[in-house]
């Protein structure tokens, strides 16, 4: 009498497995959203105008 290689039944199916991995990725891509989302980014105070036209003028 030979032996099976694999006695034991898997108890999860490949589905099931794949499905894990989806949520447990989408789970890890939401927490690093959610801490880049709250580290604060340095950003300008005030708007920058400067008059641009005579360098146009002087490239043309």
């Amino acid at each position: 009498m030979q032996h099976r290689l694999n006695p034991l039944r898997q108890k999860t199916s490949p589905v099931t497995r794949s499905l894990a991995k989806v949520f447990a990725i989408l789970t890890i891509l939401g927490i690093v959203f959610y801490f880049v989302e709250k580290i604060k980014l340095p950003s300008p105070q005030k708007e920058i105008k400067k008059d641009v036209t005579e360098t146009i003028i002087r490239i043309k």
